[in-house]
């Protein structure tokens, strides 16, 4: 294990730990070894699953970050920027207003049909563009999230159920219990198969020729990729909501530190994806103590710092 991993692990960990501490009840760790029942029943319904779903939630979307970028051979696309989420919504609002509030995993299915034939749709068009410029493929990704959502919020206003679509379009982990938390176990799967094909997606990476020359099925491999990345999407949209800038930042961090390659970058893109969002969570818990604010809104910040720096570093490079 190389020293930066090690120093990965150790601040992975600490937050870890932290999150499991910080809350409304900062003694409710003392009072579990007191045999505190009420302490327990806080503790095993709300602070551990909130923590699991932290640490599922962020490594999927991150790995799923990684895979995206691969397949579109794009390190400023991901599927806040390519209108994944956003279709995602559309689809947990369409089956809202065709069968009203569903279970989980109905809406589950809806969030992933709808979300799978956006990435289908959105490789196309860029299959189609013969001028790739690493800016001018994400605006088009974020053109195309916006001409969804705008197309959602007409919809809502029509319909008059904007406060629905507003109330699932908001990042936070401070309704998450053991109880509602069950769809995630989804996102296990999703990262086995993540790293089982994660050598292939560097193959893909390389162009249908490329990847034809030494044996890999294009279609199918770029397939995965979009199951993967749908999956995650809309299970994380439903449990969670949308947490931005996650699957575009982490990647191109790591990938700064540590050069390309899906493979040999999981782990640390998983570990780091963990850490920014325990981090920006027990920020949003200590903002407004003993309230918290929507993590969604700290990562919103955080983020956007974060991506124009990189945005003005590529530039800068590419110069």
């Amino acid at each position: 294990m190389t020293k930066k991993r090690i120093f990965l692990v150790t601040i992975f960990l600490l937050l870890t730990v932290l999150s499991l501490i910080i809350g409304p009840n900062m003694k409710l760790i003392t009072q579990l070894f007191t045999g505190n029942k009420r302490a327990w029943i806080d503790f095993l319904n709300g602070r551990l699953p909130r923590t699991i779903v932290i640490i599922l939630a962020s490594a999927s979307l991150s790995i799923s970050g990684l895979i995206m970028q691969s397949i579109s051979r794009n390190k400023f696309i991901s599927p806040s920027t390519a209108g994944v989420n956003d279709a995602a919504a559309l689809g947990v609002f369409l089956g809202y207003l065709l069968l009203g509030n569903q279970p989980l995993g109905i809406r589950f299915i809806f969030a992933f049909i709808f979300a799978s034939i956006s990435s289908l749709l959105f490789i196309a068009i860029l299959n189609k563009i013969k001028f790739k410029n690493v800016i001018y493929v994400p605006l088009i990704g974020m053109m195309y999230g916006a001409l969804i959502s705008s197309l959602t919020t007409f919809i809502a206003h029509r319909t008059n159920n904007l406060q629905f679509l507003t109330s699932i379009n908001v990042g936070t982990f401070s309704k998450i219990t053991a109880l509602n938390s069950y769809l995630l176990i989804i996102l296990i799967p999703a990262l086995i198969l993540s790293f089982i094909y994660a050598a292939s997606f560097n193959v893909v990476a390389m162009g249908n020729d490329f990847a034809k020359n030494l044996g890999v099925n294009y279609k199918l491999i770029m397939t995965i990729g979009i199951i993967i990345i749908s999956i995650v999407s809309a299970s994380t949209y439903i449990v969670v909501g949308p947490l931005p800038f996650l699957g575009l930042i982490i990647p191109n961090i790591v990938t700064l530190y540590y050069g390309d390659g899906v493979k040999k970058n999981l782990i640390d893109v998983a570990l780091f994806g963990i850490s920014f969002v325990l981090l920006n969570d027990i920020i949003s818990r200590l903002v407004v103590y003993p309230y918290e604010i929507a993590v969604g809104f700290t990562m919103g910040i955080s983020g956007a710092i974060i991506f124009l720096i990189l945005i003005f570093k590529r530039v800068k490079t590419n110069e």
